[in-house]
């Protein structure tokens, strides 16, 4: 039986609604689930079912019965509750498991993993998903397995954000290592395209990382299309960019969070660097823009949809 019947947790985030858009566009019957708390609201035919804040085991087995995959897109950060979630997606018989596994870096990468804790996080509970693949296998195709999908750095959002290294407003730009590095990013539509495409190919996706981009890029490259396209407030000043060796800044901020494991900023600037300078995937085993279809996006479109200039 095909993937059909998604739970997804997480819809209301920054990756949420994208994933949401692009299961509703390609006519899978969804369910949200969702805190007590929250405030959020979904149109027909989008099911919404409400759980306690605290998620306890006891609600999700019985909420998560008779669907057929659950997608994971909050912060990857929280294992313990990625955790939770699968052993009660496992319990109540749910095929397949995508985790919050998304951005910015391989979270199979052992420096991303010693540099920054939430891909150890990330690593622990794709661990946890191998054995219970292996706890629930099952000869008639019904047992429980699990994607992780990496994307790189979101595009859109890290433009707008920053976190690519532009100040949009300001007009300038960090640029490691001369600007020449290639990374892979992804926007937040075709991470919701390739959530499709993985529930839509369950045996070729089954139990794999999967790593996935919009296209792979330089930042000298990214600059260039925004000196192209103009817009944004600070327009017609010209661009700054600030030179930065990624090794340095890298130990820089390492160092601020081996002072202060707390420090929000230096933690985002390292997944920020490392996302550029160890974040080319199309020499990878497990690239699969091509087994699941996906064609690269135009920079320069995807920059002046995300700056607000039209064709």
């Amino acid at each position: 039986m095909p993937l059909y019947k998604i739970a997804l947790i997480g819809a209301n985030g920054t990756l949420g609604p994208s994933i949401l858009h692009a299961l509703l566009t390609s006519s899978f019957a969804i369910t949200v689930l969702s805190r007590a708390s929250s405030k959020s609201t979904y149109p027909p035919p989008i099911r919404t079912t409400h759980l306690s804040d605290s998620l306890p085991t006891s609600e999700l087995i019985p909420a998560l019965q008779g669907h057929d995959a659950l997608v994971v897109a909050f912060a990857g950060s929280n294992d313990d509750l990625q955790i939770r979630l699968a052993d009660a997606a496992a319990a109540a018989g749910v095929k397949r498991f995508i985790p919050a596994d998304f951005g910015s870096c391989d979270s199979a990468s052992l420096r991303a993993q010693q540099l920054v804790p939430i891909y150890q996080a990330k690593e622990r509970v794709r661990r946890h998903l191998h054995e219970l693949a292996s706890s629930y296998s099952s000869s008639s195709g019904e047992a429980f397995s699990w994607t992780s999908l990496v994307c790189g750095h979101f595009f859109d959002y890290g433009l707008q954000s920053g976190l690519l290294g532009f100040d949009l407003a300001g007009r300038k730009a960090r640029f490691f290592d001369g600007g020449e590095v290639r990374w892979s990013t992804t926007t937040l539509a075709m991470i919701g395209e390739a959530v499709v495409r993985v529930l839509r190919r369950e045996e070729e996706t089954r139990n794999r990382m999967m790593y996935v981009q919009s296209f792979c890029v330089s930042q000298g490259e990214v600059l260039a299309v925004l000196e192209r396209v103009g817009g944004g407030k600070g327009e017609g000043k010209k661009w700054e960019v600030e030179e930065v060796r990624s090794e340095e800044y890298i130990q820089e901020e390492k160092s601020k969070i081996d002072r202060n494991p707390g420090d929000a900023e230096a933690t985002e600037n390292l997944v920020g660097v490392l996302g550029i300078v160890d974040g080319n995937w199309e020499g990878k085993k497990d690239f699969a823009n091509g087994l699941l279809g996906l064609q690269g996006e135009d920079l320069e479109q995807v920059v002046r949809r995300v700056v607000g200039i039209g064709e």
